[in-house]
């Protein structure tokens, strides 16, 4: 049985290295194998009293035995290994946490920041090193981004459907501490986490806003409005990303979507104030949770061809969807970074620092539920939805665009596809654009 006082000591080591490793340089090395300190540790782990030496360096700590006799009756006192300063400030341990703390000297040494959210990592930290064959550990991405996405179908000479998106993204390591990052989905293998928040506010109408009332078997007035937490992990090696997303917002009049669209044609002379908000769906939850994998098939030099697949389960979209990517140009490998990175960091990777490259990209959805036609789950007031019979159940949608990144920025644009979404309708398109950053 674990006594409280065991169960105390390892939660106050967990929390001090999670403190430790906020404050480390970031970096991606190669794991040692701890085997190779195998002198040290079979000292330690024998029960004599052991030491560091203030004198050593922070890779390679040396060991003094101290005398435990007294007597002619050896007396078991537990060791302490007291760390240079300059490698744990102020830490003195139990020999029984020896094995920790050789490892995280190393990574500590040598710039590695492990993501202690990740279960792998944890693993490698804590497990007896006897157990360890494969070592693994995920580690945090060390720059920063922002990225601005605007959707709108003006471009395309319509103003229907999907008629305007607005979605901004920043990704930072610090955000790890966010407490929701701890429901994201894990990775089982190495890999390079990245962390975001994002704020998306999505509207819709229907085939027309110039005529007022409700236009039964048209798509309903929505809007919604959500925060997201999320995190990317990238895995180079296997060329494997997995994205995983938990989103919690408003569907409804609360989300603005009407002040949104009426101030933008209110600014502009010629277009017609939009009619029929006033039936849009009510307010309701917003509640979500997604899941994309994509896999490289083929990576060579100035192409690559990647599938994906995609999960939503939640109060505002509930469907799955399977899809591929083809890109062409002047371009870095897609597993490598997540498109953007500044100079120094492409240097040090030996990436290009310009591309210019093509790209298509293609999927099918199954449709479960969406709240965008069908209205909320738990308010059923809206004036106007669509039967659930009314719903097309298999949606297709496709994009093709240009990318173009120098250094640190990157801008896309991409003109979007969609087939009809309800029984009626109509294809339609809009144009995507977005801006990044690298901070």
């Amino acid at each position: 049985m674990i006594t409280f006082a065991a169960k105390m000591k390892r939660s106050f080591i967990f929390f001090f290295f999670l403190l430790l490793f906020s404050h480390c340089e970031k970096g991606e090395h190669q794991l040692p194998d701890i085997r190779s300190t195998s002198g040290q540790q079979a000292a330690i782990s024998s029960g004599q009293g052991y030491a560091v030496n203030s004198s050593t360096t922070a890779n390679q700590p040396s060991l003094s035995r101290k005398a435990t006799r007294s007597g002619t009756k050896r007396k078991k006192r537990k060791a302490l290994i007291n760390f240079p300063q300059n490698t744990v400030p102020g830490l003195t341990v139990r020999s029984s946490d020896s094995t920790v703390l050789l490892r995280m000297n190393y990574l500590r040494s040598n710039g590695i920041n492990p993501d202690l959210n990740e279960p792998v990592s944890k693993n490698y930290l804590f497990s007896p090193i006897d157990n360890r064959k494969t070592p693994s550990i995920i580690t945090l991405g060390r720059e920063s981004f922002i990225q601005l996405n605007f959707d709108n179908d003006i471009l395309d000479y319509t103003d229907r459907f999907y008629t305007n998106g607005i979605k901004i993204e920043i990704i930072s390591p610090g955000l790890q501490m966010n407490p929701v990052s701890r429901l994201l989905l894990p990775y089982w293998g190495s890999a390079t986490n990245y962390y975001g928040l994002s704020l998306v506010q999505n509207m819709f109408t229907p085939s027309t806003t110039k005529t007022g009332g409700i236009l039964h078997g048209d798509r309903p007035y929505a809007a919604y409005l959500y925060a997201g937490s999320f995190k990317i992990t990238n895995d180079p090696t296997h060329r494997f990303r997995q994205t995983s997303e938990l989103d919690a917002g408003i569907i409804g009049p609360n989300s603005y979507g009407e002040w949104v669209q009426r101030s933008f044609h209110n600014a502009v002379p010629t277009n017609n104030e939009p009619l029929g908000w006033e039936y849009q769906i009510k307010n309701d939850l917003v509640l979500n949770y997604s899941v994309t994998f994509e896999k490289g098939i083929i990576g060579v030099k100035n192409f690559d061809f990647l599938l994906s697949s995609t999960g939503n389960a939640g109060t505002l979209y509930t469907n799955v969807s399977g899809g591929f990517q083809v890109r062409s140009g002047w371009l870095n490998p897609y597993f490598a970074n997540l498109g953007i990175s500044k100079r120094q960091f492409l240097s040090d990777a030996g990436l290009r620092k310009f591309q210019f490259f093509f790209f298509v990209k293609g999927s099918g959805k199954v449709v479960g539920y969406d709240a965008t036609l069908q209205g909320g789950l738990f308010n059923q007031s809206s004036s106007y939805t669509l039967p659930a019979g009314e719903i097309s159940r298999v949606v297709f949608q496709g994009s093709g665009g240009v990318s173009l990144s120098l250094n640190g920025i990157r801008l896309d644009l991409e003109q979007f596809v969609l087939s009809p979404e309800f029984h009626d309708g109509w294809w339609h398109k809009w144009v995507h654009v977005a801006v990044s950053f690298s901070l």
